[in-house]
């Protein structure tokens, strides 16, 4: 059971904040079905992620990360958001949110409508399963404009191999999506973080940044993370049901 005064604490934030940031993980899509990779049934636990996500075995081989993929999207085209991803929407169209930053491919905050709201940014660090490219001449490709299940991966026109927009471990992140997401929470006065552990590298130094520059930070997850010293408000439970608490107390209604 979450405190009930820390959660009147962190509502009184959000309500006298003007430029939140939400940052989500994976603990923030759980709930819509889709399991941490790192979790005792995440794909990790059956696909090594050195060699199954790893960009140089992909480029030797791509057929192992799509076996691992088409799995992973067939879970992903069938999901819907949750009360996290229709909150962080229902903050945007109070005008509170301006940016949101995501470690997850799984574009749930965009079924949700996020983005849909004076263009608010998603900044997808990791990328999107929704876009595709060819990793030679790089043609951008729909998913649905390519057959990744009939074959043993996919192939362009120009024999270069297509490979989601999603980053493997060995990839940099997209250009310009960190320094945009950076700027984003240097202007920002609430950094909402949920679902994550920070374990990860550059993520993991987002809150800080939200903390040096003024920002109050919120914290929303089921284990203590790498960086709880930063948190004003730690929320410790499963993040789609406290979000839906922590907005009852700011009567937005999901």
């Amino acid at each position: 059971m979450v405190n009930e005064r820390k959660l009147e604490i962190a509502a009184e934030i959000i309500v006298s904040s003007e430029n939140i940031v939400a940052f989500t993980g994976a603990g923030a899509s759980t709930e819509s079905g889709i399991a941490d990779f790192r979790s005792k049934d995440g794909l990790w636990s059956k696909y090594d992620p050195s060699i199954y996500a790893s960009y140089h075995y992909f480029l030797e081989d791509p057929s192992k990360f799509w076996v691992m993929h088409n799995e992973l999207t067939e879970k992903l085209e069938n999901a819907e958001p949750n009360h996290v991803h229709y909150g962080i929407a229902g903050l945007e169209k109070l005008n509170k949110m301006t940016a949101i930053i995501t470690q997850n491919v799984d574009m749930l905050h965009q079924k949700a409508g996020s983005g849909d709201y004076d263009n608010i940014p998603i900044y997808e660090l990791h990328g999107s399963y929704g876009k595709l490219e060819c990793i030679k001449c790089h043609k951008e490709f729909e998913y649905e404009e390519v057959d990744t299940k009939s074959v043993k991966y996919p192939v362009c026109d120009c024999s270069g191999f297509i490979k989601p927009k999603v980053i493997l471990f060995g990839e940099s992140l997209p250009p310009g999506i960190l320094e945009s997401a950076i700027n984003a929470i240097m202007l920002s006065d609430c950094f909402l973080m949920i679902g994550s552990s920070l374990l990860i590298s550059p993520a993991n130094l987002l809150p800080q940044l939200a903390k040096e520059n003024g920002a109050k930070t919120i914290f929303i997850n089921r284990e203590n993370t790498m960086r709880d010293d930063l948190a004003d408000i730690f929320l410790r439970g499963y993040a789609g049901k406290i979000f839906q608490e922590l907005l009852k107390k700011i009567h937005i209604k999901l």
